[in-house]
């Protein structure tokens, strides 16, 4: 067991070793971002003048992003692969498209969950994308479902989009996810760009000058900067996406973002006793973190223990995901990954605790980014319907109250089926990729 255990240890730091690659920032201080009542005079700036807004102040300092770069027209199969994939360079070629911007929670937290939801995203768009070439498609059961099948008394063409059939009689083969017939999608979606990166103080990234939503912002903004990308779709979970609100308050970059979506959005501070829990909890060594991971996830998806472990982290609706598609199942048993080097993430963590202190929502204001905001509950569907979930409905209007203050008119929707720290990735994904192409631009 022991020797199993190393091996496995060994095969996670391999794979955060690689797939990555890293930048080195001059460190900002705060005073570089434009204050925000400056900025309600500036809220036309042309984005071409926008690098004046994080030129560099003080070029003694200095801070590393790390963060990966591709496109879902040649994601890897697995999201973290064996070998070496990145240089010192990405293909220039990447800023024409359309890009996303995954930004991942704090538990777990690192580029390698952003890079998880970009494989899940990546993948949905290629089972949209029939005629494109795919790595997942030659074998995905999505690709054949090319006829109706009844789902809550319609049929699944009548919405004329994807839906999940829930049949009384549960087996893999009847729960298949249901797309439209080929035709609708006779012409291809343009590729996407997927950047995923680690938040400041997450394993390679370093942490930021500051402890602060501000902070935290203008370091991935100047990532983005210096990639050139010249516009962003957001994707943020839990406590990034207050950092993705103020990214899109600062002046000189606000207008590169086309879409935001919140998964799972914690906009307010947490209570004073789930703070201090949290505290505690970084003081947990790192052997007790990966040796249970080891014991829970390092496993085949066909493996109920892994099942019932997967089905605790990201919910209930993952299980059919995995048994409807076996490349959305290697993706589900790369997620032992994430509970490893827990020492490298402490100061991420700590950091998202404190930047509470400061939490200071003005430049919220400036927010005209289209929202989706997607709030998780773990109800999921019966014969008799869904009956009314209180703490889901709680904290859905705890985001609206916080999001009151911004320009932009959110959309809220549920996330039936979802876990205790992650979400149905297919089912997610989905989400997110709908309203990004209805905010092209």
């Amino acid at each position: 067991m022991t020797g199993g255990f190393l091996r496995w240890k060994n095969h996670a730091e391999r794979l955060l070793r690689f797939n990555h690659m890293t930048m080195t920032l001059s460190a900002e201080p705060l005073r570089a971002v434009e204050p925000e009542l400056h900025a309600l005079h500036r809220n036309a700036c042309d984005h071409r003048h926008s690098h004046q807004q994080f030129s560099p102040h003080s070029m003694n300092a200095t801070a590393t992003i790390q963060y990966t770069f591709d496109s879902t027209s040649n994601f890897p199969r697995p999201f973290l692969t064996d070998t070496p994939r990145f240089h010192s360079s990405f293909d220039p070629s990447l800023r024409h498209l359309p890009c996303i911007l995954f930004l991942h929670g704090n538990d777990p937290g690192g580029f390698d969950v952003a890079r998880w939801m970009a494989g899940g995203l990546s993948h949905v768009h290629q089972l949209r994308n029939p005629l494109m070439p795919s790595q997942f498609g030659t074998y995905s059961v999505y690709n054949v479902q090319d006829r109706p099948r009844v789902y809550e008394g319609h049929s699944a063409f009548d919405a004329g989009e994807p839906s999940w059939s829930r049949l009384k009689s549960g087996t893999a083969n009847e729960r298949t996810a249901v797309f439209a017939s080929r035709p609708e999608f006779a012409e291809p979606m343009p590729p996407l760009g997927l950047l995923s990166i680690s938040r400041p103080g997450y394993l390679e990234s370093s942490p930021s000058n500051a402890p602060t939503l501000t902070a935290q912002a203008t370091a991935i903004a100047q990532l983005v900067e210096n990639l050139r990308v010249p516009s962003i779709h957001i994707i943020a979970h839990k406590v990034a996406a207050p950092v993705a609100l103020e990214m899109a308050g600062l002046a000189g970059f606000r207008n590169r973002i086309r879409s935001m979506s919140l998964i799972d959005a914690q906009l307010s501070p947490q209570k004073r006793s789930q703070r201090l829990s949290e505290r505690l909890n970084l003081l947990g060594p790192e052997w007790a973190r990966t040796r249970a991971a080891y014991n829970a996830l390092a496993r085949t998806a066909s493996d109920s223990y892994f099942r019932q472990a997967v089905a605790e982290i990201c919910g209930t609706e993952s299980m059919a995901e995995i048994s409807d598609d076996p490349a959305m199942a290697q993706l589900y048993e790369g997620i032992g990954v994430f509970f490893t080097h827990w020492n490298s993430r402490k100061p991420g963590v700590l950091a998202d605790i404190l930047m509470w202190d400061k939490l200071d929502r003005k430049s919220w204001s400036m927010v005209k980014t289209p929202l989706l905001c997607i709030t998780s509950t773990g109800q999921t569907y019966t014969d008799e319907g869904l009956g009314f979930d209180e703490e889901a409905q709680a904290k859905e209007d705890a985001v609206r109250a916080a999001l009151v203050t911004t320009r932009s008119k959110p959309e809220f929707t549920r996330l039936y089926g979802s876990g205790r720290m992650l979400f149905p990735l297919a089912r997610t994904s989905k989400m997110c990729l709908d309203f990004i192409y209805r905010h092209q631009g």
